[in-house]
């Protein structure tokens, strides 16, 4: 009975384990600034108080994304404006 038990315990383990897994990946925003628009470091430091990417990316954290929210993350083009492009690299 013992050993009945054991392995209904073992199977059901493993069945959750492999249902459970989600696809996940580690995010970050980059920035590239285009050359269309001289849009410089210098132009963000004195117009905005900080560098062209930490102004471009603030609100937007680096982390790992898993499932619906990794999918969504990954179906998102790039926002690009005048002189920079913005976007999700997933790895």
């Amino acid at each position: 009975m013992k050993k009945r038990i054991l392995q209904v315990l073992a199977i059901s383990f493993l069945a959750f384990g492999f249902t459970s897994c989600k696809k996940c990946k580690d995010c970050e925003i980059k920035v590239d600034l285009t050359s269309s628009y001289g849009l410089t470091d210098a132009d963000c430091q004195a117009t905005f108080g900080m560098n062209c990417e930490d102004y471009l990316t603030q609100g937007y954290d680096s982390q790992e994304y898993c499932g619906d929210d990794l999918e969504a993350i990954e179906e998102t083009d790039a926002v690009t404006g005048v002189g920079y492009s913005v976007y999700w690299e997933c790895k």
